[in-house]
């Protein structure tokens, strides 16, 4: 059973992009002029998102150099530590409201300090997993 499903999983993808462009084929689509240009978007997007991302992670790698989230952590904690929420985590739940993107990097962090399969790790992971809701 297995070794089906591992044969199964090699095969989707392929399969999928097979799809995609059969069914475009028959629609009469032109393929790979729209792939090109739907490429060329998603690089205009990248281009005009980055200086957005660099300076929140730059912004997120002060605070921690600086010792700030480590304080906030400590302070907040204290009130968290009660409902089961480690003052570990208060810094990612302070940077996730901003930028899911720029939580990565304390993420990370806390995987390599705790792991992944210890309480803080599960409950970060459930945290990164979390969808934001943006008011705007």
């Amino acid at each position: 059973m297995q070794n089906v499903l591992s044969h199964i999983s090699s095969i989707i993808i392929p399969a999928l992009l097979f799809y995609i462009v059969a069914y475009g084929l028959v629609n009469g689509s032109h393929v790979y002029e729209d792939f090109i240009k739907g490429a060329g978007d998603g690089l205009k997007t990248v281009v005009q998102i980055m200086p957005t991302l660099v300076g929140l992670m730059t912004a997120v790698g002060i605070l921690r150099a600086s010792g700030f989230l480590g304080f906030l952590g400590q302070m907040a904690g204290k009130l968290t530590e009660g409902i089961g929420l480690p003052s570990d985590l208060v810094p990612l739940i302070f940077i996730k409201l901003f930028s899911s993107s720029a939580a990565t990097g304390l993420v990370l962090d806390i995987f390599k300090t705790y792991g992944t399969d210890s309480y803080i790790g599960l409950i970060t992971s459930i945290m990164m997993s979390c969808t934001d809701i943006g008011v705007e």
